[in-house]
C-alpha cells in the first residue's frame, strides 16, 4: 500500500513539474520543439541545483553578515523561479533571462571571493545553453564575453590596484592555468556541439521541407480529386442538358417536317411550320458551333484574326437579330436599347469582328433569356485606359450571391427562379470569357444592383482611318437569270448537291456535278465554258484544297467559292490561300448563296442593262 502511495505521489509531483515547466507548445516537429524539451530538463536542473546553491550561499552570506550579497542572491533566485514557472512567458525570453542569470551568477562568484571553480561552472553552463538554445553565434558571443570576464576578474584580484580584505583563493599562476583550461574546454566542447546542432537543424529543416512539399502535393491531389469529381458531375449534368437542348429543336424539326406532308394542312400553316423548322435549325446550328468553339479553345487550336470591323454596324446587327427574335416570340414586355459611345457611324476598329459579335450575342441572348419584363441595354464607351468598354445590362432575375465568378466556369448554370426552367448548355459565358481574353480584354460582372445584372468587358481600341468600302450591290431575285451560265458543283454528298441544284435551277443555271476533287479537276481541264465552281472542301480521292490548287494551274481566273462544314476562321484562311475567291459555311443560307454567286456571275438580264 505504501509503495503504491509513493508511486502516486511521485506521479503527481512529476505531473506538477511537467505542467509548470514543460514545453510551452504541444509536441510537434522541428528544432523549436526539441529546444523546448531541452530547456524543460535544463530548467529542472537549474531549479534543483539553484535551491541547493541558494541555501548554501544564502547561509554563508547570512553568517558572514554580507546582507547586500544575500539580497542580490535572493533576487536572482526568485526572479529565475518566477520566469521558469510561468507558462505564458515566451521561450525566447525565458532562455535570454536564464542565460543572463547564469552569466551574472558566475561573474558575481568570480569577483566575490574564493568561488572560482563554481563560478567557471556557471559560465560553462551558460556557454553550453547559449549554443543549444540560441545557436552557434550566440554561443560564440558568450564565450568571448566569458574570456573578457575572466581577464577582468584576474586583473581585479592579482593586479595590486585593488585592496582586498581576504586574499584570493588561488595564485595568479593557478588562475591563469584554470582560465586557459576553461577556454580550451569551452572551445573543445562547443565546436562539435555546434557542428552536431547545425547538422540536426539542417536535417530537420530538410525533413520539414520535404513534409511541406508532401503536404502541398497531398493538398493538390485532394483539390484535383475534388475538382475532378465536380467536373464529372458538371459533365454529367452537361450531357444530360445537352441531350435536352439537342432533342428539343430536333423534335420541332422532325415533327413539323412530317406535318408538311399532310395534305390537310393549309398553306399559311405550312409557311408557319417552315419558319419554325428554320428557327429550330438555327438554334441547333448555334449549339453545334458553341461545342466546336469550346473544343477549339480547350485544345489550344484557337486563333484570333484581326481585320477592319465596322463597330456600330456590328452592334446594330446584334440589335436587329434579337429584335427579330422577340418579335417572332410575340414578346412585347422586353425592349432592347443600344448605346453607341462614339457617334461616328463609319467607325472602324481592328479586331476579330466575328468573335466580338459572338461575345455580344451570348451576353445579350442570356440577358433576354433571364428577363421576363423590362429592358436589355447594351453598348460601349471609351474608358480612361483608352479601351472600348462594353456593357450588357438587364432588368431580369439577377445572379445568386457569390456566383459572380462561378458563372464563367464551363457547364455551370445558376438561376434565382425555381418556378421557371431556363434553357442553355452552360458554356456560353465560358466561351465569352475566353474570346474576350483572346481579343486582349477582360470580362467581369458589375457590382450587384437592386434589379438585374450587368456584364462588362473590354477590348483594345485600335481605330482605323480608311475610306469606307462600297457595299456589294444586291440583285433582286426576280431580275436574276443564269440560263447562259454553267456552274460546276464539286460535292460528294448527294443531298447537299440536290439542295444546290434546286436553288440554282430556280434561276435557270446549267449544273455539272463532280463527286470528288479529282473529277472536278478533270472536268475543268476538258471544258473552258464553266462560269463558276462551288467547291466542297472535304471530299474523297482529292480534297477541295488540292483540287482548287490544281484548277488554278489550269484556269487562274475562274471564280471558286468554297462551301464546307468547316466553320473556323483558320479553315477560311486556308481555303483562300489555296486559291478560292470566297467562302460560304454550311448550312448554306439561300439568300447568302444567291447574293454571293451574283457578285461573280452577272445574270443575262444584268448584262443587257
Amino acid at each position: 500500500m505504501s509503495k503504491l502511495s509513493e508511486n502516486l505521489w511521485f506521479r503527481r509531483f512529476r505531473a506538477l513539474i511537467n505542467r509548470h515547466l514543460g514545453p510551452s507548445s504541444l509536441p510537434g516537429e522541428g528544432i523549436q520543439y526539441w529546444r523546448e524539451r531541452i530547456f524543460h530538463y535544463f530548467s529542472l536542473a537549474v531549479i534543483f541545483f539553484g535551491v541547493a546553491l541558494y541555501l548554501y550561499y544564502g547561509l554563508f552570506f547570512l553568517l558572514a553578515g554580507e546582507y547586500v550579497f544575500l539580497v542580490f542572491l535572493t533576487a536572482i533566485f526568485i526572479s529565475s523561479m518566477l520566469v521558469l514557472s510561468l507558462r505564458k512567458i515566451p521561450l525566447k525570453f525565458k532562455v535570454g533571462w536564464v542565460l543572463f542569470m547564469l552569466y551574472l551568477t558566475g561573474a558575481f562568484l568570480l569577483f566575490s571571493g574564493p568561488h572560482t571553480n563554481i563560478a567557471m561552472l556557471f559560465l560553462f553552463a551558460c556557454s553550453i545553453m547559449a549554443v543549444t538554445m540560441s545557436g552557434a553565434l550566440t554561443g560564440i558571443w558568450y564565450t568571448i564575453i566569458h574570456i573578457i570576464t575572466l581577464f577582468a576578474a584576474g586583473f581585479y584580484w592579482h593586479s595590486g590596484y585593488f585592496m582586498h580584505l581576504d586574499p584570493p583563493d588561488i595564485s595568479l599562476h593557478t588562475y591563469i592555468n584554470i582560465s586557459i583550461l576553461f577556454v580550451v574546454l569551452n572551445i573543445v566542447t562547443l565546436a562539435p556541439l555546434m557542428s552536431l546542432l547545425n547538422g540536426l537543424m539542417f536535417s530537420i529543416k530538410k525533413e520539414l521541407r520535404y513534409q511541406r512539399i508532401l503536404h502541398g502535393e497531398q493538398a493538390d491531389l485532394v483539390r484535383a480529386r475534388q475538382k475532378a469529381e465536380e467536373s464529372d458531375k458538371l459533365k454529367s449534368a452537361f450531357l444530360s442538358n445537352m441531350s435536352h437542348e439537342i432533342r428539343t429543336p430536333m423534335n420541332a424539326i422532325l415533327g413539323f417536317s412530317n406535318l408538311l406532308a399532310n395534305k390537310t394542312i393549309s398553306g399559311n400553316e405550312k409557311l408557319e411550320f417552315i419558319d419554325l423548322i428554320r428557327h429550330n435549325a438555327n438554334n441547333l446550328m448555334s449549339l453545334v458551333e458553341d461545342i466546336i468553339e469550346i473544343s477549339k479553345i480547350e485544345s489550344g487550336q484557337f486563333e484570333i484574326r484581326n481585320a477592319p470591323c465596322h463597330l456600330n454596324s456590328l452592334l446594330n446587327e446584334v440589335k436587329e437579330l434579337f429584335e427579330e427574335e422577340l418579335f417572332r416570340r410575340g414578346t412585347n414586355s422586353v425592349k432592347i436599347y443600344l448605346k453607341e459611345g462614339l457617334s461616328d457611324t463609319k467607325l472602324q476598329i481592328l479586331t476579330d469582328g466575328e468573335r466580338l459579335k459572338k461575345v455580344l450575342s451570348n451576353l445579350v441572348g442570356n440577358a433576354i433569356k433571364f428577363t421576363d419584363k423590362g429592358y436589355v441595354e447594351f453598348g460601349y464607351d471609351l474608358n480612361s485606359k483608352h479601351e472600348l468598354q462594353f456593357h450588357v445590362t438587364d432588368t431580369g432575375i439577377g445572379l445568386p450571391e457569390g456566383t459572380e465568378d462561378l458563372i464563367f466556369n464551363r457547364f455551370y448554370k445558376c438561376s434565382n427562379n425555381d418556378d421557371k426552367l431556363y434553357g442553355g448548355t452552360g458554356i456560353g459565358l465560358t466561351i465569352a470569357k475566353h474570346l474576350v481574353r483572346y481579343l486582349g480584354g477582360e470580362i467581369w460582372v458589375a457590382p450587384k444592383a437592386s434589379v438585374g445584372t450587368t456584364f462588362c468587358f473590354t477590348i483594345p481600341f485600335q481605330k482605323i482611318v480608311a475610306p469606307t468600302s462600297e457595299k456589294i450591290k444586291l440583285w433582286p431575285s426576280d431580275s436574276i437569270n443564269w440560263e447562259d451560265k454553267i456552274f460546276l458543283i464539286a460535292e460528294d454528298e448527294e443531298d447537299n448537291f440536290r439542295y444546290l441544284e434546286v436553288v440554282l435551277s430556280l434561276f435557270n443555271a446549267q449544273i455539272i456535278w463532280a463527286r470528288d476533287g479529282r473529277e472536278a479537276v478533270d472536268i475543268v481541264s476538258k471544258r473552258d465554258d464553266i462560269d463558276l465552281i462551288l467547291m466542297d472542301i472535304k471530299m474523297p480521292k482529292m480534297d477541295g484544297y488540292s483540287a482548287t490548287k490544281n484548277i488554278r494551274k489550269i484556269s487562274p481566273r475562274i471564280p471558286i467559292i468554297a462551301q464546307t462544314a468547316y466553320a473556323m476562321p483558320e479553315e477560311k484562311a486556308k481555303a483562300m490561300q489555296a486559291g478560292c475567291n470566297k467562302y460560304i459555311t454550311k448550312p448554306i443560307n439561300y439568300n447568302d448563296l444567291i447574293e454571293l454567286i451574283s457578285h461573280y456571275a452577272a445574270s443575262k438580264k444584268e448584262v443587257l442593262r
